[in-house]
């Protein structure tokens, strides 16, 4: 009964997941929502901490970090959130070095994200660039980490609350390993209309396991892979893959352009989001900053220019929250949706980490400690993410102080990682493959590099930029 009523009310569904892109107050919309949420910052602990009051304007309020919220994450207290406490459920994300980040985010927030923000992905990732050819009762696939990960709160609520509207399998993730799902895909891939997962996961795994193309309605990821590899997605599965964007901190807020493959549009019906330059990154370290850069509003983004993300998510607590994350703007607008919002595209993390397949996050600080406690003898080194086909790679561009094999140097690191870094354990576990390059650089290759550069140089050992690595190469050849 249910399910022939999401079938009549469908047009009125598809309606409301596509007006969002059409509002025309748009500024008064997210003011007003804006104002909603002061009013219950206002009421509890977090809010009047940071200085909320009920009349209080978005601009008023300092940048904030995850270091603001951890104490209330820690201990959490009545009054402390915009909701009851029995309202929240822990949520964690990847930290560094298998150091994982907790925190509380609330049903409510959660419960409102599925009904505003899945129905839009369902229809959005099966447009053909005429209409979306998502149906009432279509199966959904997800490959992506269950549990307590806003992907698997995410699919609990959708599972819960609009199980009649799609048909989510596997059944049971939370009991099924990353092979078992993949096994799930091949064993049903021809009952399966749209799927979730990385590109790494269709390509090395489910479509050599199949043995032949088959055809989705769509597929929506998170995966960088998804833009390089287009070309061969649409021959694997009939179809290009479509790029959305969240995160435990905004949830699920970002919605593929149909005009522009692997671009997505914010839904700031979740999250109203707000823009550093790219010049003027913030750390993300911080506990509040009261004196901050210039923030850009939503549609003044400039086409072709790169900013970080402070976000605002409307139901739940974070407020301002500094995001590591860059977007580059490419377009002001998609021609096929007929809207002028802005079209996003996912750059690069602000705080210099190797992410690897949104696996593991590496920093220098942990490099240079693996280094050091793996004995290998280097002057310097230089970090870069590559990629080989599906693959991501950490390649080390490094200088020894004296002769060691690579074989062994790559050996060591490997081990270490492995050892003492879950996430990195679970790349190399549920991928199947060697995520660890490198290349040993000449004597002397960085001192070289210095001298050619003028004031007071450094080098950057994550990241370097392409035009100075090109010298480094030049350098060291």
């Amino acid at each position: 009964m249910a399910r022939l009523f999401y079938k009549i009310t469908k047009p009125v569904i598809q309606r409301r997941a596509f007006s969002f892109l059409h509002e025309k107050n748009l500024q008064r919309k997210m003011d007003s929502l804006i104002a909603m949420k002061m009013k219950m910052l206002a009421n509890c602990t977090i809010g009047q901490k940071m200085g909320v009051t009920a009349s209080s304007k978005l601009t008023d309020l300092p940048f904030t970090g995850y270091n603001y919220y951890l104490p209330f994450f820690k201990e959490p207290h009545e009054g402390d959130f915009i909701y009851p406490v029995k309202d929240y459920v822990k949520a964690i994300t990847s930290g560094t070095m298998g150091k994982p980040k907790t925190y509380l985010l609330p049903r409510t927030g959660l419960e409102h994200n599925v009904q505003n923000t899945a129905a839009s992905i369902f229809f959005f990732a099966t447009h053909n660039g005429e209409k979306p050819t998502f149906e009432v009762g279509d199966t959904i696939y997800t490959n992506m980490p269950a549990g307590n990960y806003l992907s698997g709160h995410i699919e609990k609520n959708i599972k819960k609350d609009s199980s009649d509207f799609v048909n989510l399998v596997p059944p049971n993730p939370d009991g099924m390993t990353f092979d078992e799902k993949v096994q799930y895909f091949v064993d049903h891939y021809k009952e399966i209309d749209v799927a979730y997962m990385t590109i790494t996961t269709l390509l090395d795994e489910i479509y050599p396991a199949i043995g032949e193309e088959f055809k989705l309605k769509g597929l929506f990821t998170q995966d960088t892979a998804a833009g390089p590899m287009r070309e061969k997605i649409k021959k694997v599965i009939g179809c290009y893959p479509s790029t959305i964007y969240g995160s435990t901190e905004t949830m699920f807020c970002g919605l593929p352009s149909i005009e522009h493959n692997g671009g997505f549009f914010l839904d700031w019906r979740i999250t109203v989001p707000e823009f550093v330059e790219e010049k003027d990154t913030v750390s993300t370290d911080i506990v509040s900053l009261e004196d901050h850069p210039d923030t850009i509003s939503f549609m003044d983004v400039e086409v072709g220019k790169r900013y970080q993300l402070v976000a605002t998510p409307i139901r739940n607590d974070m407020t301002r929250y500094v995001m590591p994350d860059i977007f580059e703007v490419i377009s002001k607008g998609d021609n096929i949706l007929n809207t002028d919002q802005p079209v996003f595209k996912y750059y690069s993390r602000s705080d210099k980490l190797i992410v690897l397949h949104n696996f593991t996050r590496i920093n220098e600080e942990e490099l240079l400690q693996v280094l050091s406690e793996t004995e290998i003898p280097f002057i310097d080194f230089t970090t870069r993410k590559e990629r080989e086909d599906t693959h991501e790679y950490m390649h080390m561009y490094i200088e020894l102080s004296q002769d060691m094999p690579k074989e062994e140097i790559c050996k060591k690191i490997h081990e270490h990682l492995i050892e003492f870094d879950k996430d990195y354990l679970d790349l190399v576990t549920l991928l199947k493959y060697d995520p660890l390059k490198i290349t040993l650089l000449p004597r002397g290759a960085f001192q070289r590099y210095l001298r050619s550069r003028e004031g007071i140089p450094r080098i950057s050992r994550i990241g370097m930029r392409e035009d100075r690595f090109k010298e480094l190469m030049t350098q060291s050849s």
